[in-house]
């Protein structure tokens, strides 16, 4: 009995510790008294809540130099061949046009930079789940923006070994996530990691393409189908590129990868 009292207050400050997580009142970043993770005012560091959001490459959504990269323009014409609009859409970044990943189009939320970084090293490596949420919400309401109605969202899988000692996928997290928000389908089964490969993180761009090749497998079920990639971050975008590969190769007509948060890369 004497053990089982004095685990009590344990579990009492264990329980009350993770209602604060799953039930917040103060924001992640600030500290302020808020009704989600992130409060407004610090989530205007994510690009739909800046004025001053950078452009972004349209195939692996990279920050660009405003000044010094162009962009594309298309024109929209009416029934006499009258000029409607033209649409500035942003160019190409000097990495992509001269490696064209597999998937045809990138989004991202924002960044990978403080103080938004430590908040996904805590999802990810310290299963901090309730920034799942925030971040899947916010993936959901890019994805609603887009206005795909068809679209069929597929995380990246972890391989069988790196899933059981984390216990849990990042990605699926932040996919079911925004699944609901978006009102879109989800699926964990039609993408596969065919094997566990080297961390990535201390390895170059070439190098992690080559251990990546082959790497996964998608099930004949993506055939026909808009696939929106989920994942957490994007580093060089080797991840996603073979994913998408493997996801074209079964059939997949577009792929979108939909990431939380971008490294910022040179050209």
């Amino acid at each position: 009995m004497p053990i089982v009292r004095a685990t009590f207050p344990t579990l009492a400050r264990l329980a009350g510790g993770l209602l604060r997580l799953a039930l917040p009142d103060h924001c992640a970043i600030c500290h302020r008294r808020a009704k989600r993770q992130i409060c407004a005012d610090c989530a205007r560091t994510f690009d739909a809540a800046r004025a001053d959001a950078p452009l972004r490459c349209r195939q692996c959504a990279a920050a660009l130099p405003s000044l010094a990269i162009p962009v594309d323009a298309t024109t929209t014409l009416d029934a006499d061949g009258a000029t409607i609009c033209r649409t500035r859409l942003p160019a190409v970044c000097g990495r992509c046009q001269r490696h064209r990943p597999a998937f045809d189009e990138a989004l991202t939320l924002a960044d990978y930079v403080a103080p938004l970084d430590t908040l996904m090293i805590r999802l990810k490596y310290h299963g901090i789940l309730p920034f799942a949420r925030e971040f899947g919400e916010r993936l959901g309401d890019a994805l609603t923006a887009r206005g795909d109605a068809t679209a069929l969202l597929v995380p990246v899988p972890l391989a069988p070994s790196r899933l059981a000692s984390r216990g849990f996928n990042q990605a699926w997290e932040l996919a079911r996530v925004a699944s609901r928000r978006a009102n879109l389908p989800a699926s964990a089964h039609v993408l596969r990691r065919e094997r566990t490969t080297a961390a990535q993180r201390r390895l170059s761009r070439e190098a992690r393409r080559r251990n990546l090749r082959g790497a996964f497998v998608a099930s004949d079920h993506v055939r026909g189908r808009r696939i929106v990639l989920i994942d957490d971050v994007m580093t060089t975008g080797a991840t996603c590129d073979a994913a998408a590969t493997a996801l074209k190769d079964a059939g997949a007509i577009h792929v979108l990868a939909a990431v939380v948060l971008r490294t910022p890369s040179s050209q």
